[in-house]
């Protein structure tokens, strides 16, 4: 590829929007922003770049773009939220009484290998409620994501409860080492069985807590599933208690007219390493992968020097436009009519535009038809 042709290029793994595109994209974010407001959510807008050290995640500092700044500083591109709230809950909110609520709606920029759905731009609009009651809490931004979904007119769309606690409890006392424990996780969320207790080989845990992972794996579908779980997990009382956890936030949300998009997946153990507790994914008919999702966080705000209880979740625009475009196969509203104005005299003209505005009206400045061009 000459140069030329690479400068008209942009990079792999980036978009860009215009027109139609872009005013589709504009609808989707105004239409989350108004539903979290509508539960007082208070708007954040973080730095784009922070030092690298904040976003220290196992499983996000090897998809960060790290920089060194002027002044010999390590920095990285935010390459999540939540970090970057945390720190700043704890840092500049630090005398705001909890619970703290606040929303965002911007760009993120982290590696990711090729797949299906994935770019290292990323577009994602979400919330952190920070502090409180923490099954409160988590009832609250599960109804939110459902009422955003709703908003945006997507069909069929299901919210995939999982807990870690529940994969974490079996594993309580076995001391593994971070790669195994990745690889562990991997193979849970893959339904792989025999990979499980591949993973597992060599690892001083019971037999009956390694028979209880395989079945997490297939513990997915509807309600029954957690009574199926109790059994599974009624012989550790760390996994027993989470799965309580996990049942009451869903009978919360049963009784409040939700039980028809929910559904559940003990295997999903989540990526990010910092969730300790419920986590959730978004799927809808017509995308292959998640549209979104998030979980509780309650150790995250300690390493900046506030301990809070934490839960958020986010939806990805890039993916919430292509589901819907999908889904409706409609293209997006026209904008307003345009009314051309043009004069032979360049002021007049942009009196009468200025005029036009003041109502209301889309407006476009043709070149006059006297003067210099």
């Amino acid at each position: 590829m000459n140069g030329a042709h690479r400068l008209a290029q942009i990079p792999a793994g980036v978009q860009c929007f215009v027109g139609e595109e872009a005013r589709r994209r504009r609808r989707i974010e105004e239409t989350a922003i108004g539903v979290f407001e509508g539960w007082d959510y208070e708007e954040i807008i973080p730095p784009l770049f922070d030092y690298a050290d904040v976003f220290t995640s196992e499983s996000l500092s090897a998809r960060t773009y790290s920089f060194v700044g002027r002044d010999g500083s390590v920095l990285a591109l935010r390459p999540d939220f939540t970090s970057l709230l945390a720190k700043i809950a704890a840092g500049r909110l630090r005398d705001r009484p909890t619970p703290i609520r606040l929303y965002y709606s911007g760009e993120v920029v982290r590696y990711e290998p090729p797949k299906a759905g994935r770019q290292s731009e990323l577009f994602q609009m979400g919330l952190e409620h920070l502090g409180g009651d923490s099954r409160t809490a988590d009832a609250e931004v599960l109804t939110i994501a459902a009422e955003c979904l709703d908003r945006l007119g997507v069909s069929g769309f299901v919210l995939t409860l999982g807990h870690v606690g529940v994969f974490t409890g079996l594993l309580e006392g076995s001391d593994l080492e971070p790669a195994r424990l990745e690889d562990l996780r991997d193979r849970v969320e893959a339904k792989d069985a025999q990979g499980i207790r591949r993973a597992l080989s060599g690892v001083d845990l019971p037999q009956d807590r390694r028979d209880a992972l395989e079945r997490l794996a297939a513990l997915a579908g509807g309600s029954d599933v957690l009574l199926d779980a109790a059994e599974v997990v009624a012989d550790c009382p760390a996994a027993a208690e989470a799965l309580g956890q996990l049942r009451t936030v869903w009978e919360a949300l049963d009784r409040a007219g939700l039980g028809s998009c929910l559904a559940v997946d003990l295997g999903e153990v989540r990526g990010l390493d910092y969730y300790t507790g419920l986590v959730f994914r978004v799927f809808a008919p017509g995308l292959g992968f998640e549209v979104g999702g998030g979980g509780r966080y309650d150790t995250l705000l300690g390493r900046f020097g506030r301990p809070l209880p934490a839960v958020g979740f986010m939806l990805g625009l890039d993916r919430v436009a292509l589901l819907l475009a999908r889904q409706k196969g409609e293209p997006a509203p026209p904008p307003e009519p345009v009314h051309p104005v043009a004069d032979a005299d360049l002021g007049s003209a942009l009196a009468e535009a200025r005029s036009k505005r003041e109502k209301g009206v889309r407006v476009r400045l043709d070149k006059h038809d006297g003067g210099d061009p």
